[in-house]
Parts: structure tokens; C-alpha cells; sequence
């Protein structure tokens, strides 16, 4: 277990960073489309591994062409999501494993938003492409229990494939006075209380829970998706296929509707290039989605009419 989402990439980054140094690599570098989680480039600061991020298609999901051209002898990580965050998409995670097989690099499939949500989504029957250790090549996955899991922050884990992978990871020495000194993550001394608060939550909620939040969820999104496909002058990115959705708006100033709704008490992550507003549709979101729907469409309208712009505002802040 990490303390999130961003502690879990760290990791993947630093596993992988190790292994390709018992292949001799010395100038280590990554391969991930430009949507894969910003993480991903704080580990790469980290951990002195080079970023090299290639394009996603119109689709939104990352080119495979792109990625295989940009794979090299140095390549010791290969990324991909389900989904990912910016438009909630999800990479063709077989194909993305197989460059990283070929090259002998760890594969990481950053399922922090849709681990828990994807099984049980398959469960329920809907079409989930392959995206697990179920994919041959897949190294290491992380979820994030504080997001579908509906645990509270931080609850995040990253899992290895085998034992071998994971040993990548840990961190020993015994290079002071005081012996052995072990630690599986960033972090040496950890709270218990959001380990064990997400064990809880887990064992409550259940396998029939998950699967009734998950159609929750799920269908919440849709109505949002369907709502928002009606609205003129709003296009939805992306063909949604899991529960996150994003939007920009194609005549006015996106971020000026984003103002208007933030003044009204609705709050949407800004994000950009595109410029394009982000919603994370969880089953709390079940009797407030045709309100939300609709003062899209009201601050639209406002915008259209009043014109303006909006600021871009951040994802993180170090304020």
C-alpha cells in the first residue's frame, strides 16, 4: 500500500529504473503517451529516468506507432491506462505490453481510476477490453482504493506481477549504525489508520456493493454523457467508456462557463491542451446529475450571451 496515486507511480518508475540497471542501463527512459498521469514525470525527476512522451490518437488513446518508434535500447518502462485521467479513455494495453515484452521493460498500467470500477464493470457484462495481469507482459498495475474503492485518502497500492518484480521496488541498507534499514515505498513511517480504514471499507462493502456502485456509477455517467451530447455548442471528448468524463465548449470560452458553474456551487477539474472541463462521476453523483446537467447548459447559455474567459487554473497547487 502507498499513500496514493502519485506514490504508486513514484514506484513503478523506481522498480523500473532498478531492473534496467541489471541490464546495464545507465541513461534510463520511459515511454508513455502525453495523457498518462503527471506522476509519472515527478518520478521521472525523481529518479532520474528521461520522459519521452509521444502523442494520442483523435481517439484520444495513445499511438501505438508513436510508442513503438520511441522505444529504444534505453527503454526501461512503457505506460499505459485504464483509463486515463484527462478524458477517461483507455490505452490498447495489450499492444502497449507488447513493445514493452519486445524491449524486455517493465510495462505499468495505471488503473488508480479504474481498477476497482473495470472487473466489476465486466461483471456486470459490459465489453472491458484487456488491461490486467491478465495481458501478458503487464509488470506492475496501481489502483487507488481512496477513488472507486470509496476509501478514504490515502489508500492507493501498486502490485508486481511476481516477487522477482517487486523486490525492484523496496529500498534496503544497512549503511549506519543502527542494521537493517527496509522500506517498501517513499514513505518509512506510514499511518495505519488509512490501511486499515480501507481494509474496512473493503470488507463492508463487499463484492455486491462494489458491483451496485459500480452500475451506479456507471449509469450516472452515461445520463451525464447523454445529457451533455444535447446541449449545443458542447462536445464531449472521448467515447467514455468508463466513469470519467470531459468537455469543452466549441463556440465560447470554456473556462468562462467553468467560472460561472464554479459560481454557482458546481466545481469541474480545468484542464488542458485541449481546453476542457473534467468530471469524475461517482455513485454520489446518482440525484444530483440532471441538476448538474443542467446548469452546464444555463452557464453555457449565460456565457454565450455575456461572452468573457476564464483563468486555466492548476490540477495541483503548492500553495
Amino acid at each position: 500500500m502507498t499513500s496514493g496515486g502519485t506514490e504508486s507511480l513514484l514506484m513503478a518508475v523506481k522498480a523500473a529504473r532498478e531492473r534496467g540497471r541489471e541490464r546495464g542501463i545507465d541513461e534510463p527512459e520511459m515511454v508513455l503517451p502525453v495523457s498518462a498521469h503527471a506522476a509519472f514525470e515527478k518520478g521521472a525527476h525523481y529518479f532520474g529516468v528521461k520522459s519521452v512522451r509521444v502523442p494520442v490518437g483523435d481517439d484520444f488513446r495513445a499511438d501505438l506507432e508513436s510508442m513503438a518508434a520511441a522505444v529504444t535500447d534505453r527503454t526501461v518502462l512503457v505506460v499505459g491506462s485504464a483509463p486515463h485521467y484527462p478524458q477517461g479513455v483507455i490505452d490498447p494495453i495489450p499492444e502497449i505490453a507488447a513493445l514493452a515484452a519486445e524491449a524486455d521493460a517493465n510495462c505499468h498500467v495505471d488503473a488508480c481510476m479504474g481498477g476497482v470500477t473495470l472487473p466489476f464493470m465486466r461483471e456486470l457484462g459490459e465489453d472491458v477490453p484487456p488491461f490486467d495481469f491478465a495481458v501478458p507482459g503487464v509488470t506492475s498495475m496501481s489502483v487507488d482504493l481512496h477513488k472507486y474503492g470509496y476509501a478514504a485518502k490515502g489508500a492507493s497500492v501498486i502490485v508486481h506481477r511476481d516477487k522477482a518484480l517487486r523486490r525492484h521496488q523496496t529500498f534496503v541498507t544497512d549503511n549506519w549504525t543502527g542494521g537493517v534499514y527496509g522500506s517498501s515505498g517513499v514513505l518509512g513511517t506510514k499511518s495505519g489508520g488509512p490501511i486499515a480504514a480501507a481494509w474496512a471499507v473493503l470488507q463492508h462493502v463487499g463484492d455486491d456493493g462494489y458491483r451496485r456502485l459500480t452500475a451506479d456509477a456507471r449509469r450516472t455517467t452515461l445520463r451525464l454523457r447523454s445529457r451533455l451530447d444535447d446541449v449545443a455548442g458542447v462536445e464531449v471528448l472521448g467515447d467514455t467508456p468508463v466513469t470519467l468524463l470531459a468537455f469543452r465548449c466549441t463556440e465560447i470560452d470554456t473556462f468562462a462557463v467553468a467560472d460561472v458553474l464554479s459560481r454557482d456551487g458546481w466545481y469541474c477539474d480545468r484542464q488542458w491542451p485541449p481546453d476542457s472541463l473534467h468530471c469524475t462521476v461517482h455513485a454520489g453523483h446518482v440525484d444530483t446529475v440532471d441538476a448538474f446537467a443542467d446548469a452546464i447548459a444555463a452557464a453555457v447559455d449565460e456565457v454565450a450571451a455575456s461572452g468573457g474567459a476564464g483563468e486555466k487554473g492548476a490540477y495541483g497547487t503548492v500553495e
